[in-house]
């Protein structure tokens, strides 16, 4: 990539997208989602914006994921035990390997960057 790119993440326009391996347990979260940058085809490495409506998924985070919430709040649960209450002006680091319980509260809107 040999040139900057940025984008207003509070009001980016935003597609249908939702995680892949998302499964959904709660509500219609009816993801969106912009990707900002890609490493590969794969998404192994990027960074983006999500939004969500309330409702509760579960995925397995696969890489180290990082996440800065822009708007609303949201429980996330490790399978191992480990939780946090996030909201709006907070940062978190998710380690990969561990499948991941979202409870969104509220609308909801964060930043995200996926990382080896």
């Amino acid at each position: 990539m040999d040139e900057i790119k940025a984008v207003e993440s509070a009001t980016v326009d935003l597609e249908t997208w939702q995680p892949v391996g998302v499964t959904i347990h709660e509500g219609d979260p009816a993801g969106r989602g912009f990707t900002l940058y890609e490493s590969d085809e794969n998404g192994t490495r990027g960074t983006g914006v999500f939004e969500c409506d309330p409702g509760k998924t579960t995925y397995t985070l696969e890489y180290n994921e990082i996440i800065y919430v822009l708007e609303g709040e949201v429980t996330i649960e490790l399978e191992n035990g480990s939780k946090v209450d996030l909201r709006a002006g907070m940062q978190a680091f998710l380690p990969a390997g561990h499948v991941s319980t979202w409870t969104f509260h509220t609308k909801f809107r964060e930043v995200w960057v996926l990382a080896d």
